[in-house]
């Protein structure tokens, strides 16, 4: 077979060079440690307690490997992993006709979960205008940031989300630091088996704790959908063959090339893989982990003592409010502030993603759509950022939504019940489908380790074990 001469690679960084190419991780932690990591875990916390530590954190460190397969898809193929999905066995394309209707549904609910938090928070910290005028300028802002698809202003914006966010949190989680004998509490690995009287009285919480903890779990280090947009970001960046990505929906090079590059050239495919090994690793999640265990000490140490476990942006105010009666006005200030990084990178995230993943399953699903083709990519693009714009304020200023309520549909949905299914699609496809995309000879270059697709594997499990407890005790 006659060798590709249309493809070249550059030689990938390595050392402190590689780290400089962090950044589709950053934007992954975004997105992360957003209502599941600031609200929904923390509430999660504060009703049972030390014990319930370790379930967050292990979820967050599971789902790297996910993450790491998802992005090695795309840096060896420079194709989004929703081309890949579509050459699932099965039906055809069974999964992405699910993940468009999902994300059609969460590209609303998700949103609207949100976007009221916002303009409470950013009111509390500056109160010149109403919560309602604050949450519409926010969604502005969201849109500019948003319209032009520029990645590189994007990755730059939520470097310095992220960097609040994170300073933010371990600064005052340094200063509630519990004593070392009761952080090991927390990692016993044991499940609650109630809920406590006060919480099922006074806040409706079920008493099978999994009903509670399964949706901050989903939510823990992205869901099952949110962290498919890792290939996105990925590819935007330039990483690997994400060098011949147009930046929003296609490659130059089709997956029928990658057969006919040499050995060499599978090489440097391989070591651009190392490339985002790091920035998956470090950027997304281990700094995930690390605000996450702030965030859940924050709770467990200063409020579950309180048995007070108040929804939605009720939890940040009353948490940054306690602050304030025990150390001091400066933490509440330095807490919200933080508060506001988490909802507003991962809000602009969530519009990026969503607008990206619907624009091109809908290409994936219907690739014979002749109106839809006539619309130039851009639009395509900006007509979803517009839809999660008109769903989430009718659903929340004109329909009275509940943004927690929300945000648990949310996780039931994407995070809880399709996690497993799309942990296992994903190993199925980086492990069987993608090597044998490329010659004989070079397989094995870019065939994961097996401790790769174990761990993705691991990460559905966890979850279809929890599914099966949970019912199990009801």
């Amino acid at each position: 077979m006659e060798r590709s001469k249309n493809i070249e690679l550059s030689v990938a960084p390595k050392g402190g060079a590689a780290l400089k190419k962090i950044g589709p991780g950053i934007v992954w932690a975004a997105l992360a440690i957003g209502g599941g990591e600031l609200v929904l875990i923390p509430r999660v916390g504060t009703v049972y307690g030390m014990i319930f530590l370790w379930m967050p954190l292990l979820a967050i460190a599971l789902k790297y490997f996910m993450l790491n397969e998802i992005g090695r898809w795309s840096i060896a193929t420079g194709s989004t992993i929703y081309d890949g999905l579509a050459l699932l066995p099965g039906p055809k394309k069974w999964l992405s006709w699910i993940l468009l209707f999902v994300a059609l549904y969460l590209g609303a609910v998700h949103i609207g979960g949100l976007v009221a938090m916002v303009g409470i928070i950013t009111y509390h910290l500056v109160p010149i205008f109403s919560p309602f005028v604050w949450s519409v300028l926010m969604m502005i802002s969201y849109i500019v940031l948003t319209w032009t698809k520029s990645y590189n202003v994007f990755e730059k914006v939520m470097f310095v989300m992220v960097a609040i966010l994170s300073i933010s949190t371990i600064i005052i989680g340094l200063k509630f630091f519990p004593p070392f004998s009761e952080l090991l509490k927390g990692f016993t690995f044991h499940i609650p088996s109630k809920t406590p009287d006060w919480a099922f009285t006074k806040y409706h919480i079920s008493k099978n704790p999994l009903v509670e903890i399964l949706p901050a779990m989903a939510f823990a280090g992205c869901g099952a959908v949110n962290s498919l947009w890792y290939s996105d970001w990925a590819l935007s960046k330039g990483l690997g063959l994400g060098k011949y990505f147009d930046g929003l929906e296609n490659s130059s090079i089709s997956i029928d090339q990658l057969e006919t590059l040499d050995k060499g050239m599978v090489q440097k495919v391989r070591d651009w893989v190392r490339v985002m090994f790091h920035d998956a690793l470090w950027g997304a999640n281990v700094l995930t982990i690390v605000v996450t265990f702030f965030y859940a000490i924050l709770a467990i140490v200063v409020i579950h003592p309180l048995h007070q476990a108040p929804g939605g942006s009720k939890f940040i105010i009353t948490l940054s409010q306690t602050f304030t009666k025990t150390v001091g006005p400066w933490a509440k200030w330095l807490y919200l502030l933080g508060a506001f990084g988490v909802i507003y990178g991962t809000m602009a995230t969530i519009y990026d993603g969503y607008a990206r993943m619907i624009n091109k399953t809908i290409q994936v699903c219907m690739p014979n759509w002749e109106g839809y083709k006539k619309i130039s990519s851009i639009w395509r693009y900006r007509i979803w950022i517009l839809y999660g714009t008109g769903a989430n304020f009718i659903l929340v200023y004109l329909l009275k939504a509940v943004p927690v309520k929300f945000l648990r549909a949310a996780a039931w949905i994407e995070g809880t019940f399709l996690l497993p299914v799309v942990a296992f699609s994903i190993a199925y496809l980086t492990a069987k489908k993608l090597p044998s995309l490329y010659s004989k000879e070079s397989r094995s270059l870019v065939k994961p380790h097996w401790i790769f697709t174990t761990g993705t594997i691991a990460a559905g499990l966890l979850y279809l074990v929890l599914i099966v407890i949970m019912l199990v005790r009801f």
